[in-house]
């Protein structure tokens, strides 16, 4: 998962992540091999030889992996070693995704790596099994970028700004149920619901888009830990949920957001209670911050992850 000219937005959190750590701390200097899946499933095959042989000639303290399909190089017996570090980012290792055959080579690679970063309770329990040197450690936001509105929400009589977050190709994100809310939420309740799709949009697009929006509905089937989510989160937008990921956790104590079961009824009635804005608990951006998601905390957690390994093995 990396940004690409054809794909700019695709993965982007890795690049954001890679962006702050340099930020931060300066003395970090990274390369970034890119194997492309989308383009052509081989490159997977491609990256177990390339990528072994540019740790082998290139002076390298650590090699960062992203996504567990990324670390196939890990499998390869004859490899060059250096200290390794392995984020998982849910499809790779949740089987409820139906990537069965990923989530068995990232469980291998995970077992192979000195260390590996989880997005969420369940996907620490599970590599538990694999790794002794466990992270939980969501990807962080840009909260210099994703503010609140200047002014207060200020929503039209019986009208909706509603976004569904993620592209409805993606059966990941489950679109059917998000439609199934909204007609829901027409029929029996007698809103108007404008649909903000977040596709093919700039980062400052959805910053303004999520900005102008009056709720968010998450209805995915399966997340890690939705950027998406801690993006509204930022921007104060109260965020109704399927339970995902670690959306509890991100929510809790949050104000007119909530988590729910993934039925058209059990959402549109969240969607109706968050929409009388009690206004009781922190703000999202408030919680996203105590839990220490912007930038610079998990910049500097990344850095520590990677003085402790690079450490470890110069000690070795």
């Amino acid at each position: 998962m990396y940004p690409t000219d054809a794909s700019p937005y695709y993965g982007i959190f890795v690049k954001e992540q890679l962006d702050a750590v340099t930020h931060f701390h300066p003395d970090v200097h990274y390369d970034v091999y890119f194997a492309d899946g989308r383009v052509n499933k081989l490159n997977y095959l491609k990256s177990v030889f390339e990528v072994d042989r540019l740790v082998r000639h290139g002076d390298y303290d650590l090699v960062h992996i992203h996504y567990g399909l990324a670390g196939l190089f890990m499998l390869n017996p004859f490899r060059h070693k250096i200290p390794s570090l392995v984020t998982l980012h849910g499809g790779d290792i949740q089987i409820e995704q139906g990537k069965k055959y990923q989530v068995a080579i990232s469980k291998r690679v995970i077992a192979r790596a000195n260390a590996a970063i989880t997005l969420n309770d369940s996907m620490t329990a599970l590599c538990s099994k694999y790794s002794r040197n466990l992270h939980q450690l969501p990807c962080s936001v840009n909260i210099e970028l994703f503010t609140p509105p200047s002014t207060p929400r200020a929503k039209t009589a019986g009208s909706i700004n509603l976004v569904f977050p993620g592209s409805p190709s993606r059966t990941v994100k489950n679109y059917p149920l998000f439609k199934a809310t909204v007609t829901l939420l027409q029929n029996h309740y007698g809103l108007h619901i404008n649909e903000i799709i977040l596709e093919n949009m700039t980062r400052v697009e959805i910053a303004d888009a999520l900005r102008r929006a009056d709720l968010m509905l998450l209805t995915s089937i399966s997340e890690g830990s939705p950027q998406v989510v801690k993006e509204a989160m930022a921007t104060n937008l109260p965020v109704v949920s399927t339970n995902v990921g670690d959306v509890t956790t991100l929510l809790d104590g949050v104000a007119d957001s909530y988590v729910t079961d993934s039925t058209p009824e059990a959402l549109a009635a969240k969607v109706m209670q968050s929409l009388k804005l009690s206004g009781t608990g922190m703000t999202g951006r408030e919680r996203l911050i105590q839990l220490g998601l912007d930038d610079n905390t998990v910049a500097n957690k990344i850095y520590d992850i990677y003085s402790s390994l690079i450490n470890t093995n110069r000690g070795a």
